[in-house]
């Protein structure tokens, strides 16, 4: 299991997170699992390879839903951040494994319950690959037809609809709000619900904005005490530009600089283009590449209203 999906769990594994995912995506915004109906269960198991050596293998996620004496079911859930052609692969290893552990401890076989896998997808562009154990083979053979055809349930956050973002009444919400908002490159990403889990949304942003003031901050309320996603993503921003202050202008924008020190080159570029200095002047001043200055020099004569996060999320648009 990867950095990624341990990071996903701290935030999933919460019973409110969990509960409202299987909620919206399986039962389609009805509140059919409560959160306290949910009860942990192993994530790791063991299997015994063809040299006959066991193996160990983890889920992210893991939980068993009990309905009261009626049934239970197990849900699990994967993260995944980039497709996977063999993903039904492994959902049908978890799944197996999740199965072969109930028949060892129940031998009565009286409490056997289907097992349920959500592959929870949150890259920008469409899952593209195989969806199924028959279309990740390439070649078929004289008896494909016979082949029992595991399929996986693959939900693509960025894509979900503005109603199924609705739907959502946890945190969740927030994070497919904003891989949803990315994806169509929204100049500002706005969520002004309250985050109930503050510290896991941190760290869930850390590793998808790949930015490691994620951890750094100190993230104050709002005005109605409150800390939304609004908050965190000015407090990242200001992180950003006292960390350019301290740290300098080290390389261009083709070199793929951080935000913060982006941030603070547009604030000096508007300054000096506000006293009429031209793109080779700036340069020399500041010690870059006239390559370096000139796309943001462009925006800035395009758009002089702009603030300095405007002409940021232009260039990163372009």
């Amino acid at each position: 299991m990867g950095q990624k999906d341990k990071v996903e769990k701290l935030l999933e594994d919460y019973p409110d997170v969990f509960a409202d995912i299987i909620n919206v995506l399986i039962y389609d915004g009805k509140q059919v699992i409560k959160p306290q109906e949910l009860s942990e269960t192993k994530v790791k198991s063991q299997y015994k390879a063809a040299d006959d050596s066991l193996h160990e293998q983890e889920r992210d996620i893991l939980k068993v839903w009990e309905k009261g004496k009626d049934y239970k079911i197990i849900f699990g859930i994967e993260n995944q951040t980039s497709t996977d052609k063999t993903m039904s692969f492994r959902v049908m290893a978890y799944d197996g494994a999740s199965y072969r552990t109930q028949l060892l401890n129940d031998e009565d076989k009286k409490e056997l319950c289907e097992v349920h896998t959500l592959v929870l997808y949150f890259g920008d562009k469409p899952w593209n690959v195989s969806r199924s154990l028959k279309d990740t083979f390439k070649k078929k053979s004289n008896i494909s037809k016979e082949l029992n055809n595991y399929r996986i349930n693959v939900f693509e956050i960025a894509y979900l609809t503005e109603e199924q973002i609705e739907m959502f009444q946890s945190d969740f919400g927030i994070i497919a709000d904003y891989f949803v908002k990315r994806r169509k490159g929204y100049k500002t990403i706005e969520n002004h619900k309250p985050i109930k889990h503050v510290d896991e949304m941190l760290k869930f942003m850390r590793i998808f904005a790949e930015d490691e003031r994620f951890l750094q901050l100190d993230v104050e309320k709002d005005g109605k005490g409150e800390i939304t996603m609004c908050t965190i993503l000015d407090n990242a921003i200001n992180k950003g530009i006292e960390q350019g202050i301290e740290q300098g202008i080290e390389q261009g924008i083709k070199r793929g600089i951080t935000q913060g020190e982006n941030l603070k080159l547009i604030m000096m570029i508007q300054k000096k283009m506000k006293k009429g200095d031209s793109v080779s002047k700036i340069a020399d001043d500041l010690v870059e590449e006239e390559m370096t200055i000139l796309p943001i020099y462009n925006i800035i004569e395009e758009h002089p209203e702009d603030t300095e996060k405007d002409i940021y999320l232009r260039l990163n648009k372009n």
